[in-house]
């Protein structure tokens, strides 16, 4: 017991290692993919038993081995009795075998049991005996405590009954399957018996030579194994099974034999007639994956004689639309058509149909979809093994630059059919469905290995094709043409590739090829997003105002906005939605993020109104949300440096009808935005310009009068090393000016708003039912009317519409308003990764931190300020020094309206510049831009632009600045 127990706990490590390469998945998603089940059989109950099945065609007595001996039963049969373990799912019984995993392997629908009784046994303490419909019996003998097994029954009999409307559907379904005909035509000798629908080959022949001596003897052999083990959704695999689908299907059964091991059986029998409904309800649509479809039907197979015909492609384009609807996420890729014409030969078009769905979904996944991101993590795990199990072909391919995808490639996305002739590619499909992925490996390395004499001669990519071309086209050929043994001479090349892929690399497993993906996928899924963001990105539309930077920035963040989209996988929808977009809006803009509905509950919603029309203003489509394209765009426009384009775009927002005119209702929806967009400084958590020009000549000004008394000795100015900041002051101060810019807004709004002239007043209709109502009334209506009148934004008589212009008067008219639109609105778009980290934290002090690190990058600005100061006090003498800076302090106000003297002094050669005379100049569209990029208006011209009082001054020594919350912050300010 103890070697046991050793090598239980081994191979539970084992497991352990496993799952630790492999994906985590459940332990029902692991079953359903193990047996191609429906989604939705998930495991009810599961245990030990002892399975027999005892077929009623069996009469050959040399198949009897181990007795069972169950008493009451009215036929007394023997047959092999396996033991293993019994799956119970709401459709299903599945039964494996403990010996191997392939001795036995049962999977039977419920909708073929006919009846279910107990039978006692003198071994066992529960038995059931379980007939079908063909009136075979499966035997299940439970082992372990008997109230599980009754468990198990009681479920069992649940299913049973839940399950009767689909069995009703049972002899439709057998209708559509060759091995029942065979059994009722054969067997039971049934009267007018009819085969039922198959591919297009039953029509227009199938592809290669077909031997009819051959062809009888393989379908003789499957009428037998039919005949004991049972057929289609009640049959019995054992070692037999796999033995005849390796010598090779017969024409007439291979579309059965397919629909069976791929699992598009099960999923045709749980979803009838869900492929012909969704013909139905998309017929005559459109979209891109037809588009493709249409041009590729042509090209699917040509060689087969079923698609030089309307039939064949009339067949292909309805699979493949149907799957293009079904499965959006795919649509239609390349090589799926060639797949599909394939599979179209043998099955019909509803089998053809499931089982693309799991060649697509379970046996290569992510081959064809958007990026192909299943064929290249297979190829790069192909060239691993390659390396591992050819490693003299591999240094060989590698020092002489060969590119092995290039021939690859076409192998594991087309599954060989374009690459071989159709006769031996469909022989690989046999072992395919049966086997899974990992043939087109086996195949693979095979083919290599058999031609690697030749191989290591060529010398580049076009041998290297041309060898295995030569290769696939000669696989009929013998391999020994002049042997004179016969049986040598008959063995070909076909042959030898079948033994070198099944027996030579049989050591490629499931389990490795899953390893090696999961090994693979981070690299592989790195490089698709890599190559499809560089792609994008250089396909977006031309933008004025985002930089190469920028543009990588919102793509990130776009993409990570969209959590349903995967972009290396290209499923899920790459378009936002509004919800999307307000979360994507939030990480960008500063005014766009949430804040504490208590504190302020009328935000949110302006908030949301806003982006709702942002969002319509930037969509270009009918479907309600955002490309890439259209938010890059969007976001272009609001990053603008053109202070009248910044401001016409925010009038256009609130402009729907584009007349140029904003009515009252639309003038009160622009002021509310414009309190939105202004709240982050309102409320103090940013801090613009003008308070930063403020605070900053504040310290000058303090550490000037400082440094008077230094004047006197002549001496060196030496700046102190501390000072302190009020912020509370300037956050007050900043928040007024805010409120004080939005109520003069609105007020001048109705003031400069334009009258429109109406040919018929307004009259308050009168609905009284007598005279003295009617006085009353009327005089209540006076009141009403001159209360209107009062007000001269309600005054119903003398209705106003804001035009362009007057609002760019308004704003310009502004000083706050007027630098919001120049400069402050874009800064509070954070397009940059890094500053939008900075910016993101929304505590206390934060905002004033920020202006604190704007100042240290400009400390120029107040060392210069300092010695304009000291210099004029100099300049004066003795007396005058105190009147000097006593005239050169300024309020914040008057500070920050000088705030642009040094760009003025550069930019106009010492001439001043009215922003009046400055917006007058702007307004024509040719000089516009050239004046903008000149202007004081530029501000970030005048922060790069040396100063030679500066540069020529004494070196740079740090100087704190303290604010109330004990931060210290080091300005570099100049002696």
């Amino acid at each position: 017991m103890s070697f046991f127990n050793t090598l239980r706990q081994k191979a539970s490590f084992i497991d352990k290692i496993t799952e630790s390469f492999g994906s985590t998945i459940s332990r029902d998603e692991k079953f359903k993919l193990a047996y191609k089940l429906p989604p939705n059989e998930n495991i009810q109950d599961d245990i030990n038993a002892d399975v027999s099945f005892v077929s009623i065609y069996d009469t050959n007595e040399s198949n009897k081995h181990s007795v069972i001996d169950l008493k009451h039963n009215p036929r007394e049969k023997v047959a092999y009795v396996f033991s293993g373990r019994i799956y119970l799912t709401p459709h299903y019984l599945v039964f494996k075998d403990t010996i191997d995993g392939k001795s036995c392997e049962m999977i039977l629908n419920i909708s073929t049991v006919k009846k279910m009784e107990r039978s006692p046994s003198p071994t066992y303490a529960f038995a059931l005996v379980i007939t079908l419909y063909s009136g075979s019996q499966v035997i299940i003998q439970f082992i372990g405590l008997q109230y599980r097994s009754e468990q198990f029954c009681e479920q069992l009999k649940k299913n049973l009954k839940d399950n009767i409307p689909k069995a009703r559907l049972l002899s439709e379904f057998l209708d559509t399957c060759y091995s029942e005909f065979i059994i009722n035509k054969n067997v039971l000798r049934t009267p007018n018996v009819h085969p039922p629908k198959a591919g297009l080959g039953q029509t227009f022949k199938y592809p290669g030579t077909v031997d009819l001596i051959k062809e009888k003897r393989k379908l003789k052999m499957w009428f037998d194994y039919f005949k004991l083990n049972g057929q289609n959704i009640a049959i019995v695999k054992n070692p037999n099974f796999q033995k005849l689908v390796r010598i090779g299907l017969p024409n007439r059964m291979r579309g059965e034999i397919w629909d069976l091991c791929s699992g598009a059986m099960y999923l045709c029998y749980a979803n009838d007639g869900i492929y012909n409904k969704i013909l139905k309800d998309n017929q005559g649509k459109t979209s891109q994956a037809i588009e493709e479809i249409e041009k590729d039907l042509k090209r699917s197979l040509p060689e087969y004689l079923g698609y030089q015909t309307e039939e064949g492609i009339r067949r292909l384009r309805n699979v493949l639309t149907a799957y293009s609807w079904k499965n959006p996420d795919v649509g239609y890729c390349q090589a799926m058509n060639i797949v599909c014409a394939a599979l179209l030969i043998y099955l019909t078009e509803e089998q053809a149909f499931w089982c693309l769905c799991n060649i697509c979904d379970i046996y290569v996944p992510g081959y064809y979809s958007k990026t192909m991101y299943g064929t290249l993590l297979d190829q790069r795990v192909f060239e691993s093994f390659v390396e591992e199990k050819l490693p003299v072909l591999w240094e060989y391919i590698v020092a002489h630059n060969i590119q092995l995808s290039i021939v690859s490639l076409p192998w594991f996305l087309s599954l060989f059919y374009t690459s071989m002739p159709l006769e031996y590619a469909i022989r690989i499909m046999d072992m395919f469905f049966m086997e899974g992925a990992k043939t087109i490996f086996q195949v693979a390395l095979a083919v290599l290995k058999i031609n690697a004499e030749d191989i290591l001669q060529a010398d580049d990519d076009s041998m290297f094709i041309v060898i295995i071309k030569n290769y696939f086209r000669t696989l009929g050929e013998s391999i020994h043409p002049n042997s004179p043994n016969i049986r040598y001479r008959q063995i070909t090349k076909f042959q030898q590739l079948l033994v070198t892929s099944f027996k030579e690399f049989s050591v490629i497993t499931d389990e490795m090829i899953a390893q090696e993906r999961n090994r693979y996928k981070k690299e592989i899924f790195q490089n698709i997003e890599t190559y499809v963001k560089k792609t994008q990105l250089r396909h977006l539309p031309r933008v004025f105002h985002l930089t190469d930077e920028n543009l990588s920035n919102v793509y990130d963040i776009y993409y990570q906005s969209i959590e349903t989209h995967k972009i290396s996988m290209g499923i899920g929808s790459s378009n936002m939605t509004f919800d999307v977009f307000v979360q994507f809006m939030a990480k960008l803009c500063e005014w766009a993020k949430p804040i504490n509905v208590e504190t302020n509950p009328a935000f949110n919603k302006q908030r949301t109104t806003f982006l709702k029309i942002l969002f319509q203003k930037w969509g270009t489509s009918n479907l309600n949300e955002l490309t890439l394209n259209d938010v890059v765009v969007g976001l272009d426009r609001l990053m603008t440096r053109d202070l009248l384009e910044s401001i016409n775009y925010f009038f256009s927002l609130y402009d729907k009808d584009n007349d140029g005119e904003l009515q009252r209702e639309e003038v009160l929806q622009l002021s509310e935005g414009l309190l939105l967009l202004t709240e982050p400084w309102k409320s103090g958590r940013l801090v613009d310009m003008l308070t930063k020009r403020a605070i900053e000549d504040n310290i000058a000004e303090r550490i000037a009068q400082e440094k008077l008394k230094d004047i006197q000795d002549d001496k060196q100015i030496e700046l102190p090393t501390t000072y302190e900041v009020d912020e509370l002051k300037y956050k007050t101060e900043q928040s007024e000016r805010y409120l004080q810019a939005a109520s003069s807004f609105l007020q001048r709004s109705f003031e400069y708003a334009k009258t429109v002239d109406l040919s018929n007043k307004i009259d308050l209709i009168d609905l009284s039912d007598n005279d003295e109502d009617s006085d009353k009334k009327s005089k209540d209506k006076g009141k009403i009317y001159e209360s209107l009148k009062a007000n001269v934004a309600l005054d119903p008589t003398h209705p106003k519409v804001l035009d362009l212009a007057s609002f760019r008067m308004i704003i310009l008219a502004d000083e706050t308003y007027e630098l919001f639109f120049a400069k402050t609105l874009r800064s509070s778009i954070y397009v940059n990764k890094d500053y939008s980290a900075d910016v993101s934290n929304n505590s206390r002090g934060n905002a004033l931190r920020c202006m604190l690190d704007g100042i240290v990058a400009d400390g120029r600005r107040v060392a210069q300020q300092v010695r304009l100061r000291v210099d004029s006090v100099t300049s004066r003498g003795g007396s005058a020094a105190a009147s000097s800076v006593d005239h050169s302090m300024q309020s914040s106000t008057e500070v920050a309206n000088s705030s642009y003297d040094d760009i003025d002094d550069f930019t106009n050669d010492g001439n001043e510049a009215t922003h009046t005379h400055i917006m007058d100049v702007m307004s024509d569209d040719e000089e516009k831009g050239a004046l903008l990029k000149n202007s004081w208006l530029d501000e970030e011209i005048s922060n790069e632009t040396p100063n030679s009082e500066l540069t020529d001054g004494p070196k740079k020594r740090p100087v704190s600045v303290i604010v109330p919350d004990g931060q210290v912050h080091l300005i570099d300010f100049e002696e």
